[in-house]
């Protein structure tokens, strides 16, 4: 196998493991924007909003003659901006949970695509792939974590069969 493609073939399986803790953080993104979407609509609906100190209700003590032809009070005004503003991020929300699921469904599909050829592989061989490039752990590193484990291979064995693994998932691609 040629350097690049083997280099490819590694970037890959780098970028795999990278997606699936994606994966989790849109989740969490697609369900804090949800939870803020429900806080959006129900302040809409129990208008549920606080008016600028700016905006004083009318003052009766006072004989006051009214020289515009603008109909609506300053307190309609202000709840009017207002509500065209939850409305305005109610809109954004929306629209940013759409395009998270959209990235979601096309970073799963990516993953389940790599995790099919994974499926295919060893106990053994599965460990090598998640503890170098999910864990980012050295072959030194490996070695240690297996032997811990029961299954004694020497770091030469454990760069070969990485070699196999990396040769066979190309194959797949």
């Amino acid at each position: 196998m040629e350097d690049i493609q083997y280099r490819r073939t590694e970037g890959i399986l780098y970028r795999h493991f990278k997606k699936i803790k994606r994966i989790e953080r849109l989740k969490y993104d697609i369900e804090n924007t949800k939870q803020t979407i429900h806080k959006i609509q129900q302040d809409l609906r129990n208008v549920n909003v606080e008016l600028s100190d700016c905006v004083k209700a009318i003052d009766y003590s006072q004989d006051r003659v009214q020289s515009s032809i603008v109909t609506s009070s300053a307190v309609e005004r202000e709840l009017e901006r207002i509500t065209d503003k939850l409305l305005n991020e109610l809109k954004y929300k929306i629209q940013r949970k759409y395009k998270l699921k959209a990235r979601l469904r096309k970073i799963e599909e990516d993953v389940k695509r790599i995790e099919k050829i994974l499926s295919d592989l060893t106990e053994e061989e599965m460990q090598i792939v998640e503890l170098k490039y999910g864990d980012n752990c050295t072959i030194r590193t490996i070695e240690k974590i297996l032997y811990s484990k029961g299954i004694p291979c020497s770091h030469m064995s454990i760069w070969r069969k990485k070699d196999k693994i990396i040769e066979y998932i190309h194959s797949q691609l």
